[in-house]
């Protein structure tokens, strides 16, 4: 049934079984409608590797990891991702600008994750940067390359997505 059929079909019912239950019916069929079609992974080719807010240009720079140092266990850690988002041309890096979503892809396989113990400023060289952290991923083989995928929050305007390819994973003997 097309969506004008189904929308008149329940407004037939409507007078029939009343008006909070035609409510409810229609605002689940509304449901489908209302999400974003958009995803961060299937549409890795629409997203920058840069980003500009606000007359700003965020880049995004990737180190992955996993620790297998002795006493870590036999296979070592999950993978480490420390995320550096850096405000090119100016003094400190915008207040208002964050990122909370990490996304490694490799190959079929996606790790997604929060991104956490976000430093403000990097430190006291690089004003102009942040770096996020995420832990515990998957363990994939050290000198894999994968994708990763940031979700950048912007206060009061909602979140861009930033890409970098090609990322190589490397280790902490």
């Amino acid at each position: 049934m097309k969506p004008r059929e189904r929308f008149s079909w329940y407004l037939l019912r409507c007078r029939r079984a009343g008006f909070l239950l035609c409510l409810i019916s229609l605002s689940l069929l509304a449901i489908p409608a209302c999400q974003n079609p958009f995803s961060p992974i299937k549409d890795l080719n629409q997203i920058p590797e840069v980003i500009t807010v606000d007359g700003i240009k965020i880049t995004m720079d990737c180190f992955l990891y996993r620790d297998l140092m002795p006493g870590i266990g036999p296979d070592g850690s999950g993978l480490i991702a420390v995320i550096t988002l850096t405000a090119e041309d100016i003094n400190s890096f915008p207040d208002y600008i964050t990122a909370d979503k990490l996304y490694v892809i490799y190959g079929e396989e996606t790790w997604e994750t929060s991104l956490a113990d976000e430093i403000r400023p990097r430190d006291s060289v690089h004003l102009n940067q942040i770096e996020l952290v995420a832990r515990n991923g998957p363990k994939l083989p050290v000198e894999t390359k994968v994708e990763v995928v940031v979700r950048v929050t912007i206060k009061g305007s909602g979140y861009r997505y930033i890409k970098a390819l090609n990322q190589k994973i490397g280790a902490i003997w």
